[in-house]
């Protein structure tokens, strides 16, 4: 494995295997937030730049897409960012996106990651 590859992985984790990309549409279909049941997709939404979506809390059948096609830190940076728009749609995406990624950030600093399958 090349170098750079080693110091990337190092720094934002593995791609998620496809055994956990599975788990994850097994498991976990839909959540609430702030007292909205989502719908929670785990596949790539249809904006070819974006690796998440959320629709307005005030939408009949509220969906959130996350792409499981990522590496860690980006997985949970997505997971995050989406959450927050589900908890409060009327804020600005830039300040989602920055509240995200300081959080992912924070929480990656301190060693949360996605747990290791033992099968």
């Amino acid at each position: 494995m090349a170098e750079d590859q080693l110091k990337q992985e190092r720094l934002y984790g593995k791609k998620l295997p496809l055994k956990k990309r599975k788990k994850l549409r097994q498991k976990i279909k839909s959540h609430d937030f702030a007292s909205n049941r989502y719908k929670v997709i785990w596949k790539k939404p249809l904006d070819k730049d974006a690796w998440g979506l959320c629709e307005d809390n005030t939408a009949p059948e509220k969906t959130m897409h996350v792409s499981p096609n990522l590496k860690e830190y980006d997985f949970l940076s997505t997971c995050l960012d989406e959450a927050i728009h589900a908890c409060n749609f009327s804020l600005d995406n830039e300040h989602v996106g920055d509240m995200a990624s300081s959080i992912a950030s924070f929480l990656w600093r301190i060693g949360f990651r996605l747990e290791e399958d033992d099968e």
